[in-house]
């Protein structure tokens, strides 16, 4: 691979290897992501398919950016298991067959640079507390309610792995003596108890028992595997077996976070993972209203529980975090101001934002990149945005979200929009478009906005 010329600015590849896909992205020291690969995970027992294709998920995005191995200066790889960082040696992947392989040295040999493994959800907290919902907090833990459930705890910006790497391994606590049988072999756990498995498991059983659900229509009938995403869209349509499953899975999960509470009483929990990704803001009322309940106070008022901002990210932006540590850079201390584009003149009907005029709705991203709004209110009446805007808005290490509503916002109801970056510890400016234009201009945080000029 030929590339372009090498800069002095380094470039870190991470790596997510998940039980479905392997998501891998090319960043800066800034958390910047400016390419991202997304492929399958191979269904295979065979353990070099998945390191090769670990190694083409690398190569696509060095691809993505005319970038050789030369120009790479460091490798983090997040593995769902146990790993020692010190040898380079992947210990157990309980739902994988990477569990002996030595990554690093064959990593190293081939991209000619530092390599570095953590735990997915270690990296995940370490992502949140630099460039997500638990930015700037002293202690944090992270709970991961995915197929199972995974933790990370960190304190003063880096992770406490335990005297053998498995530390923060809260899915495995014991919530129910003789309760249902955990993929680990223990009886009981939280993962299953509130895992995705553990929900698609009760939901089955109750459906064997003659109790009907929509998840049959919205799945074909095949129920054998139910994703988060057709578990999001049975709540929005009222589906009362699956909020019943729901809310007791929303109160487990409550009653973990007490327990962590209780345990290392962290700054922030966040929450994040598949499942609360999907379907985080409708268990929120159940889990919030749990923690409220407890009758232990603290000597004072600080922290709580908040959801991901992050999301797929914060696995790969926590590997960035380790990489950059390998060769001796702190992110932490090289947050590079990122240059925004001003904001220069907007009108009903047209925008211009650094010398170039839009006659459509437009988005700001993070890292300062202006792009056209393919999707824009979806209902006026709430000002409810698309799922798709509301990611855009909300990934890259996002402080603010600007939001310019129109020219015409008499009756424009935000209140859903605040509480969904509430939860996410995002800060929300939501004003008519001419106002918000001036707010972008003024703010010294990191930024993303939108832009109506179609209203």
């Amino acid at each position: 691979m030929a590339g372009k010329q090498q800069s002095n600015e380094p470039n870190f590849v991470a790596v997510d290897v998940g039980g479905t896909k392997i998501l891998g992205v090319l960043a800066d020291r800034r958390g910047v992501i400016r390419a991202r690969e997304r492929l399958p995970t191979p269904r295979t027992d065979n353990p070099a398919e998945i390191v090769e294709a670990i190694e083409g998920v690398i190569e696509a995005v060095l691809k993505e950016e005319d970038l050789s191995h030369r120009d790479v200066t460091a490798i983090g790889v997040a593995i769902p298991g146990v790993v020692d960082p010190k040898k380079g040696t992947i210990v157990r992947t309980p739902n994988s067959c990477l569990s002996g392989v030595h990554l690093v040295p064959r990593l190293e040999s081939r991209f000619g640079c530092r390599v570095i493994l953590g735990n997915d959800c270690n990296l995940g907290t370490l992502g949140e507390v630099w460039l997500g919902s638990a930015r700037g907090a002293k202690s944090a833990m992270g709970i991961f309610v995915g197929t199972g459930i995974g933790a990370g705890f960190a304190q003063k910006k880096k992770i406490w792995r335990g005297a053998r790497e498995v530390a923060g391994e809260i899915g495995h606590i014991v919530m129910e003596i003789g309760g249902p049988l955990c993929g680990c072999g223990n009886r009981g756990c939280f993962e299953a108890l509130a895992g995705r498995a553990a929900i698609e498991r009760d939901i089955r059983d109750a459906v064997a028992k003659g109790e009907s659900t929509l998840l049959t229509e919205i799945l074909d009938g095949d129920l054998s595997v139910i994703r988060s995403k057709a578990l999001k869209q049975a709540l929005e349509k009222g589906d009362p077996l699956v909020e019943r499953i729901m809310r007791r899975a929303a109160e487990i999960i409550g009653y973990a976070c007490l327990t962590v509470r209780h345990l290392l009483d962290p700054e922030w929990i966040v929450l994040g993972g598949g499942v609360m990704e999907a379907c985080g803001d409708t268990l929120w009322p159940t889990i919030q209203a749990v923690v409220n309940s407890d009758q232990l106070p603290g000597a004072r008022e600080r922290g709580g529980l908040c959801l991901s901002a992050l999301g797929d990210d914060a696995v790969v932006l926590g590997a960035v975090a380790i990489a950059a540590r390998k060769v001796g850079i702190n992110v932490f201390k090289s947050l590079r101001n990122i240059k925004y584009p001003c904001v220069e003149e907007c009108h009903p009907g047209s925008i211009t934002i650094a010398g170039k005029q839009y006659e459509e709705d437009v988005v700001i991203l993070s890292h300062g990149r202006v792009k056209k709004a393919s999707s824009k209110l979806v209902n006026e009446s709430d000002a409810w945005l698309s799922e798709e805007l509301l990611e855009m808005l909300t990934r890259g290490g996002v402080e603010t979200v600007i939001l310019g509503l129109g020219f015409d916002v008499k009756n424009t109801d935000i209140s859903k929009i605040y509480e969904f970056f509430a939860r996410r510890r995002i800060s929300l400016l939501a004003l008519p478009t001419p106002q918000a234009a001036i707010a972008y201009e003024r703010s010294n945080t990191r930024r993303s906005a939108y832009f109506c000029v179609s209203r």
